[in-house]
């Protein structure tokens, strides 16, 4: 699947020169999480509500007195609508953004969202989180039994070798590991 799918097309874009204040009440009015930023009908940057908390009201700094451009995130970034759904995560985990510009050459065709991404596979997050739960168990014995063999401990040939930790052991050998029949 590719981003084209899934973006979202709804986009607007701001001047540069605008005011924090215009861009957050036009971004309040719109109910969007980000503004794409332009100068003279180039694109030249976004801002996020994370931009506007952070670069504003975190610093106590009056958003009226301030102009888009010195709040923008910029270079943007951005793909190609063609880019695969997993190549556009990975670039923002990569860049550690949430959201990224679906473009064509400089025209801007739409955004798409971690969320947008989140929505289409609800079920990879759960089996994700199941992996990374099993890694962290670092306390279980992972035990299969083995056919004949030699120990991979003592050296010696057993007719039913256990793999204990990934280690193929005789019976003494599992024993002392800790894994009981």
């Amino acid at each position: 699947m590719s981003v084209k799918e899934l973006m979202t097309k709804d986009i607007f874009v701001i001047d540069a020169d605008a005011t924090v204040l215009e861009v957050a009440r036009e971004m309040t009015d719109r109910n969007a999480d980000s503004v794409i930023v332009v100068d003279d009908g180039d694109i030249v940057g976004i801002i996020t509500e994370k931009d506007v908390v952070s670069k504003t009201v975190a610093k106590n700094r009056l958003p009226g007195e301030m102009d888009a451009r010195s709040i923008m995130s910029s270079p943007i970034i951005s793909i190609r609508p063609s880019t695969g759904i997993i190549e556009a995560a990975e670039l923002m985990v990569k860049s550690d953004i949430r959201r990224l510009a679906v473009m064509d050459g400089n025209v801007i065709l739409g955004m798409i969202t971690y969320r947008d991404i989140m929505a289409i596979s609800p079920g990879l997050n759960t089996i994700l989180q199941n992996l990374i739960e099993l890694h962290r168990e670092g306390d279980f014995l992972r035990e299969t039994d083995v056919e004949r063999g030699i120990c991979q401990r003592c050296g010696a040939m057993a007719d039913n070798l256990r793999e204990v930790n990934g280690l193929n052991l005789c019976e003494d050998c599992s024993e002392e590991e800790g894994y009981y029949d």
